[in-house]
């Protein structure tokens, strides 16, 4: 694709995003470009439109991509992590979303001190059974005091083409984080993501809402 092309899609869905934001949100959002399959070229693109923050999923990947860490972007790692693949990327991420265990939560500690961290949650029986069950939260979250990492928020996902659900899931997900006094929550997608904000939402997950379609 011409490259010039390319950055002209991504800066229309960017701001188009950014419309929504402003029209549904009752606080401040993060938008954070998901760059899983994705290239580096279409991340200068998203640079190029703005984008700060930019999420990755797998540490294979964002290690084959050899993130430029000098610049001012803000890497978030958001999918799911083995403790043991922490030191690979603990370089090159500043937040990290989907923490679910002491072990992960103290490897992450070890490699990188005060480092950002989201809990990742399981809001119970709406097909959502990944993260810590939140009647399990308030000790989680009391084991984590006075450890170097700085506990911003929760996060969760929803259920893919069922917003009832969905809106449970993320209305749940901000009371939950309301109640334990965390500013953010990362919850909303592509396929959800106006859902999240009138849910309050902080940090949208966007891939192909501003990319495009993945290769297959």
């Amino acid at each position: 694709m011409n490259p010039s092309f390319l950055s002209q899609q991504i800066a229309e869905r960017v701001g188009a995003i950014e419309s929504l934001i402003h029209q549904k949100a009752d606080r401040e959002v993060e938008l954070i470009a998901v760059t899983k399959g994705f290239t580096i070229k279409e991340i200068e693109a998203a640079k190029r439109a703005g984008i700060v923050n930019f999420g990755e999923n797998y540490a294979q990947e964002m290690k084959v991509k050899n993130l430029d860490t000098e610049d001012e972007c803000i890497w978030h790692f958001i999918g799911q992590l083995q403790s043991n693949k922490v030191r690979q990327i603990c370089h090159m991420v500043q937040v990290w979303h989907s923490v679910t265990s002491m072990k992960l939560a103290k490897e992450i500690e070890k490699r990188s001190e005060f480092s950002d961290v989201l809990l990742q949650v399981n809001i119970g029986n709406h097909g959502n059974n990944l993260g810590i069950d939140q009647s399990d939260l308030p000790v989680f979250l009391e084991q984590l005091q006075g450890m170097k990492i700085n506990v911003r928020g929760l996060m969760t996902m929803g259920v893919a083409g069922d917003p009832e659900s969905t809106r449970k899931i993320f209305t749940s997900l901000r009371r939950l984080a309301d109640i334990h006094e965390l500013p953010d929550c990362s919850m909303g997608m592509s396929g959800d993501l106006e859902i999240a904000l009138e849910c309050g939402t902080t940090m949208l997950r966007i891939g192909t809402a501003i990319f495009g379609n993945r290769s297959a």
